[in-house]
């Protein structure tokens, strides 16, 4: 078992609700929910570094003892800073881990992987997951990929969303199921690649620009609207503590991840029906019923401004990435037969190719994988015959997809830029490389 400090803010939190109902912040997308002295952690990452530790979390999420000794983890899905397969398995069946349903892939990844004591909860159907402890969950329209759900018990309700962004409907199935929500855990920023990674023509930065503010003012909008819908007591803004770990908070990907503190900021200037309910809570915070109401505890108030700075002192600070030094040369017969055996599982046909260019021990080489005819090879340049995403990937991108990471975990470490034809949004070949290769 890891050895892990004791948390003074944890332990001071168990000392006053352990026994009863309330939620401690563990930071990004995880909390920690009592419900009648019942531990329940949702999405924690203790043990493992996210997406090749090309991110941080900032302010770095809570580890305590206290996370091997809890009734249940609810995770909500597969992405890397909602999944520590190695905490999981370190747990070794001691607590239920539980997951909403209806994503054979995610499942099928839990049960390959050994995960002990799992439970599926069928989606849009109540469950009892602890005596006395209910659970709902709906997963996304039509990612495949997201689940948010509500748990809660007679006195106690949480909304957790992680950065499963649903469509109203779909939130709305929530508000008809349990009880008022008490605390709703709601995503509010825009972490994506596109547009900031996407090649773009000469003088197209203005263009560029205005595509980046488009989507981070829609998803904040989104947000807010989120809130008029579930109508909780307090919204902490969610899944967000998350950088980049590109030297700079001031680069224009970690400029677009809008802080907590700018989306508190936003709302009070837009949103004044719903401003009260949304707090800028961090890592080390925590909150409880008290009468009809909630008491909060937040240990530190910081501007938009300020907040960022610090975040930039602490990337400023983190040492540069390097290449994994056991990495050796592949068997590219082999990587190409099992690339193969993943396509081959393929199911619709979609007249596109995928192009993976790559830099692996100072080598160029290239993969294409043809999502018409379901097939993968290694070419020593690109044809140009059908439509085509082309993925440039770094050192670092190339080393782990070579080397046995899912093509999600490349998109997750931001390293590489992407060349498309023709330019437009092609949902299902991004589903492909997201669950698929």
């Amino acid at each position: 078992m890891v050895s892990l400090p004791l948390h003074a803010g944890l332990q001071q939190f168990y000392r006053e609700h352990g026994q009863s109902n309330g939620l401690f912040y563990m930071g990004h997308a995880s909390v920690l929910a009592v419900f009648g002295g019942k531990k329940i952690l949702f999405d924690p990452v203790i043990l493992s570094k996210p997406y090749a530790d090309s991110w941080a979390f900032f302010p770095a999420q809570v580890a305590d003892p206290s996370v091997f000794d809890v009734d249940a983890v609810v995770v909500s899905h597969i992405h890397q800073d909602h999944y520590d397969l190695e905490y999981l398995k370190a747990l070794d069946g001691k607590a239920k881990i539980v997951v909403v349903g209806g994503r054979p892939s995610f499942i099928e990844d839990l049960q390959h992987n050994g995960v002990k004591n799992l439970l599926i909860v069928e989606p849009e159907t109540v469950t009892e997951i602890l005596d006395g402890v209910r659970m709902y969950g709906v997963t996304h329209e039509s990612n495949g990929i997201d689940s948010s759900a509500i748990v809660y018990n007679d006195a106690f309700c949480v909304y957790h969303g992680n950065d499963n962004y649903l469509q109203p409907e779909s939130l709305k199935k929530f508000t008809r199921v349990g009880p008022g929500i008490d605390v709703a855990c709601i995503p509010y920023a825009y972490i994506h690649w596109y547009p900031f990674l996407l090649e773009y023509g000469e003088g197209q930065a203005a263009e560029k620009q205005a595509e980046g503010d488009r989507l981070v003012n829609m998803y904040m909008d989104d947000c807010l609207n989120s809130i008029r819908i579930l109508q909780p007591k307090l919204m902490i803004p969610f899944g967000a503590n998350l950088l980049l770990d590109d030297g700079s908070a001031y680069s224009d990907i970690n400029l677009a991840v809008k802080t907590p503190i700018d989306f508190v900021e936003y709302a009070a200037k837009t949103a004044p029906d719903v401003a009260d309910a949304v707090k800028p809570m961090l890592a080390g915070d925590y909150c409880a019923p008290a009468g009809t109401g909630l008491s909060i505890t937040i240990g530190q108030q910081f501007d938009g401004s300020s907040y960022r700075a610090l975040a930039h002192a602490f990337l400023q600070e983190r040492p540069a990435k390097q290449n994994d030094t056991t990495w050796r040369p592949i068997d590219k017969q082999a990587f190409m037969a099992t690339l193969n055996d993943k396509v081959s599982r393929i199911s619709e046909r979609l007249e596109n190719v995928i192009r993976v260019e790559l830099n692996y021990l100072g080598e160029r080489s290239c993969v294409e994988i043809d999502c018409l005819h379901h097939s993968a090879r290694w070419v020593d340049e690109f044809s140009g015959d059908m439509p085509y995403h082309h993925f440039k990937l770094d050192p670092i991108a190339s080393g782990c997809w070579l080397n046995g990471g899912r093509f999600e975990e490349v998109i997750g470490m931001r390293r590489f830029t992407l060349r498309r034809e023709p330019n437009i949004y092609c949902k299902d070949v991004l589903r492909l490389i997201s669950t698929v290769i």
